[in-house]
């Protein structure tokens, strides 16, 4: 299975989900970690624009990974599973209690989700936790900007 993720460069090729921790996101709460990955580049470009409610302006990164293809690895959630109030912007306790209650049970590596922004799109929430979390494999870096005034080099 391949998945994506866009971030700041510093913060690019780190799975510990320490970033997703501080404040919290959609699928987990403040204090535990998470790692958010889109199924397709466009599905992890999304997200960033409907939570800053704007293009962002910064350059960011976007990585190319191969997860461990192990289907018991996975669970998927379909829209009508999830708890009333999981695509609340921002996001609140409903997908926040679901998503950390799954990371706590430590039970898989990853859950597909539904984007809030676009139900279509499917998410992945890596659980850092996770002893396969160290299979995830970097296929490749390359610059990201959102815009057409910005470039795309291998990096």
């Amino acid at each position: 299975m391949h998945a994506w993720r866009i971030s700041k460069a510093d913060d690019i090729t780190g799975l510990s989900g320490a970033g997703a921790a501080v404040y919290g996101g959609r699928w987990n709460p403040p204090d535990v970690p998470a790692v958010y990955l889109g199924l397709s580049p466009s599905g992890c470009a999304l997200d960033p624009v409907i939570l800053a409610g704007h293009v962002p302006q910064l350059r960011f990164k976007l990585m190319h990974l191969e997860l461990p293809p192990a289907p018991e690895l996975y669970e998927t959630t379909a829209v009508d599973q999830l708890p009333m109030g999981w695509d609340n912007f921002p996001a609140d306790r409903p997908s926040m209690d679901y998503g950390g209650e799954w990371l706590e049970r430590n039970d898989q590596l990853g859950l597909i989700l539904p984007s809030a922004a676009m139900e279509e799109i499917r998410l992945v929430l890596i659980n850092p936790k996770h002893p396969a979390c160290s299979l995830i494999k970097v296929l490749q870096v390359t610059d990201f900007f959102y815009g057409k005034s910005g470039t795309r080099t291998a990096a």
